[in-house]
């Protein structure tokens, strides 16, 4: 069933790209995108980033060529808690979102990475997006989108 509906969200993800929000240079505390503006292909864009989370260690549980969209599987990083990752390509964009444990059921316990922390400052799962973004390259924008 999980996989079922996974290709059905990445679907409505397509549309919704196309209309993100106005970007700021400096992510706010409810921030949980980073957008990129790419020099690169689209494709090549997308296949850059698969090789950079390859490298960082994650493995992916969804990826498709002709959306350019992929999703990681949930890892343990010592770094940070246990988090999955997002990316979608739509023409001269990369749109990153994370994932976070909040419990030990992967189905109702993860919430959104969110650049603001519980009691203030950056949350522990942020940097990880952000060192993603550097690796990545290009210019950063940043949004808070409805995702929970």
């Amino acid at each position: 069933m999980k996989k079922l509906l996974l290709p059905l969200l990445l679907l409505a993800v397509g549309p919704a790209l196309a209309q993100l929000p106005a970007l700021h240079a400096t992510p706010e505390k409810n921030d949980d995108t980073i957008v990129l503006t790419l020099t690169d292909e689209p494709r090549v864009a997308w296949q850059r980033a698969a090789g950079v989370l390859a490298a960082r260690g994650y493995t992916f549980r969804y990826s498709d060529a002709d959306l350019l969209a992929l999703s990681t599987d949930f890892i343990d990083l010592k770094s940070t808690s246990i988090i999955a990752i997002f990316v979608q390509v739509q023409d001269n964009q990369l749109l990153l979102r994370g994932r976070w444990i909040t419990g030990s059921d992967l189905t109702t316990n993860s919430r959104a990475v969110r650049r603001g922390g519980f009691l203030g400052g950056t949350s522990s799962e942020w940097p990880e997006l952000e060192a993603i973004a550097h690796q990545l390259g290009s210019t950063a924008g940043y949004y808070e989108s409805e995702a929970e």
